[in-house]
This record gives C-alpha cells, sequence and structure tokens, in this order.
C-alpha cells in the first residue's frame, strides 16, 4: 500500500499489502514493509564507499611526489583536495541520511513526523507537522487504475496541500481513516 513518496523517483507502482505499522509508546510507525529495500541498501553503501573513497583521495595525493604536477603543486594540490574532500563527504553524507521513509504519528506530542531512515536504522527527521496545523486529510484518486491514489494533508496556513504518501485507494483509505481519528482533537473525541 503505502510508498512515502520520495520526489526524485517518480511515483512508484501500486502494489496491494507492503503496509506495515509498528505500535510504539507513543503512537506508531506506517513504513513500507523491509523486503523492498534491498536495493536502497545496495545504494546506500555504494554511496559511503564512493565517499570515502574520494576522501581518501584527497588526501592521499598528498604522498605523490610534486614532479607529477605542472605549475606550482602545492595550490594544485590544495585544490584538489578541497575539491575530491567536499565530493567525498557530500556523497557519505547523502548515502548515510536514509532512503527509505516513515510516517510517525505521535499521539503524545500530537504531531506527524516524516521521517528518512537508512539501512543501519538511523532515523533523520524530514518534516515535523502539529495535529493543530492539519486542516484536513484526503485522497487524490486517478483517472487511471495503474496511476497510484495520492494521500494529501492541507495545512491551515498553505495554500497548496502537502504530498503525505502514494499507494493504493484501499490501504490509503484505511490509513487515513485512522489519521483522521488520531488528528482529530481530544475534546471532539470525547463528545
Amino acid at each position: 500500500m503505502l510508498s512515502l513518496v520520495r520526489p526524485q523517483d517518480g511515483l512508484p507502482e501500486v502494489q496491494e499489502d507492503v503496509l506495515d505499522t509498528e505500535k510504539t509508546s507513543w503512537g506508531y510507525i506506517v513504513r513500507e514493509k523491509t523486503d523492498r529495500f534491498e536495493h536502497e541498501t545496495v545504494v546506500e553503501a555504494s554511496g559511503r564507499f564512493l565517499g570515502l573513497i574520494f576522501v581518501v583521495c584527497a588526501y592521499g595525493q598528498w604522498f605523490l611526489p610534486a614532479a607529477m604536477f605542472n605549475g606550482d603543486a602545492v595550490v594544485m594540490k590544495g585544490a584538489m583536495s578541497f575539491l575530491f574532500g567536499a565530493t567525498g563527504v557530500g556523497m557519505y553524507w547523502m548515502a548515510s541520511r536514509g532512503l527509505r521513509k516513515e510516517l510517525e504519528v505521535d499521539l503524545t506530542r500530537r504531531e506527524l513526523r516524516v521521517v528518512n531512515r537508512n539501512s543501519r536504522g538511523t532515523r533523520r527527521l524530514q518534516s515535523r507537522i502539529g495535529m493543530r496545523e492539519i486542516e484536513s486529510l484526503f485522497l487524490r484518486r486517478t483517472k487511471d487504475s495503474a496511476e497510484p491514489t495520492l494521500m494529501m494533508v492541507r495545512l491551515r496556513q498553505k495554500a497548496v496541500p502537502l504530498l503525505l504518501a502514494t499507494g493504493s485507494e484501499v490501504e490509503l483509505t484505511d490509513l487515513q481513516q485512522q489519521l483522521k481519528s488520531d488528528v482529530k482533537p481530544v475534546s471532539e473525541k470525547l463528545e
């Protein structure tokens, strides 16, 4: 069901029964099942490895003799160290931040969090939405059945709704109903 959006990948294929919900002491976490992430794990590991290679190259060239370089060797080596070092650190950071999206529903703090989780289990907060800020949760269905349904959230202060998740209509409808119940203020739940 749920495929939390990765804008760089475009819209994923619609598949049934890929939702995994984990209860926690503060609420619950909605994520795609782990068997779909072998590719992301390889991409993360490759990115980290290439990042380390670039960092090693940045500083390893200082062991090469100056005769291998034309002109002022110190300036050239310094520029190459900066370029390779920055590229390596950037690649390592990008690979370490995680490609797997999760939606955390925190009923204690009354907020929704979209986080990235990497293959090592480390999570990084992408966005935080207070439940008071949510005006509505709705599904945007497509005319083509091969296209996934979109779960959108409209915030009180924003004119444009935000894309929260994509997936099959059946599973997103269940998630939408659960989220609507959880987002409702406590005073309304008591009535």
